[in-house]
C-alpha cells in the first residue's frame, strides 16, 4: 500500500474487493481499441482512436484536422505534431502515469504513481502523478464498476487546467500489429503522409 495516499472511504473488506477488481480488470486488459473524444481546456475538442497492446504499447491516433499522433513502444513515448516538421518529441515512458495501463501485471496499491483510489456513484477514481515531479500535474483514471470498464481520464496540468478524454466503444482482446507501436515505422509513415 506504499503507493496510495488513501484507498476508498469504505470498510477494509470493501476496499480490498474494489482494489482487487481493479487489479484483475487492468491485468486482464491485454489489448484494446476505442474511439475517443478529447475536450481541451480552451473549449475545443478533438477525436481519434486509442490502441493498447501489452506489454507497454499504446497509440493515440488523432483524426483530421489535427492528425497528431502519440506512440509508446514500451520504453519511449513519442509525440508527433502534424504542424511541425521536426522529429517527434520523446519522453521516458516509465515516467508517465499512463504507462501503468499497459503494464503486464498491475497492482494499483504498489504503483509509484497512484496516490488515491475512491469509489462513488458507481465509479472508481484512480488519481496518479509522478512523485518526482508532483508540480507537473496529475491524471485521474475513471472506471465504471458494473461491469468494470475504463471510460475516461482527466489530465490536470501544473496550472490546474483540465483535459478530459472520453473513451467510447472499448473493444478488448483484439489483434493489433506491432508496427502500429513502432516509433521508427511511424516516423516514416508520418513524414510520408505530411510531406508537401
Amino acid at each position: 500500500m506504499a503507493g496510495c495516499a488513501a484507498v476508498l472511504a469504505s470498510p477494509a473488506l470493501a476496499q480490498n474487493e474494489s482494489v482487487n477488481r481493479l487489479n484483475t480488470y487492468l491485468t486482464n486488459l491485454r489489448s484494446a481499441v476505442a474511439t475517443f473524444t478529447q475536450e481541451n481546456p480552451d473549449g475545443t475538442s478533438t477525436t481519434g482512436t486509442f490502441y493498447m497492446k501489452k506489454p507497454g504499447k499504446m497509440r493515440f491516433e488523432y483524426d483530421a484536422p489535427s492528425d497528431s499522433l502519440v506512440v509508446a513502444d514500451g520504453r519511449t513515448l513519442a509525440i508527433f505534431d502534424a504542424k511541425s516538421n521536426v522529429s517527434p518529441q520523446r519522453y521516458p515512458q516509465r515516467r508517465t502515469p499512463l504507462s501503468m495501463l499497459s503494464a503486464d501485471d498491475i497492482d494499483v496499491t504498489s504503483s509509484v504513481f497512484v496516490r488515491r483510489i475512491e469509489e462513488r456513484g458507481g465509479r472508481a477514481y484512480v488519481t496518479m502523478y509522478d512523485p518526482e515531479k508532483p508540480r507537473n500535474g496529475q491524471m485521474m483514471m475513471i472506471f465504471n464498476i458494473n461491469p468494470m470498464q475504463l471510460v475516461e481520464w482527466i489530465l490536470t496540468d501544473k496550472s490546474g487546467l483540465e483535459t478530459h478524454v472520453f473513451l467510447d466503444d472499448l473493444q478488448t482482446g483484439v489483434e493489433l500489429r506491432n508496427r502500429l507501436f513502432s516509433i521508427g515505422w511511424n516516423i516514416n509513415d508520418f513524414e510520408e503522409r505530411h510531406s508537401d
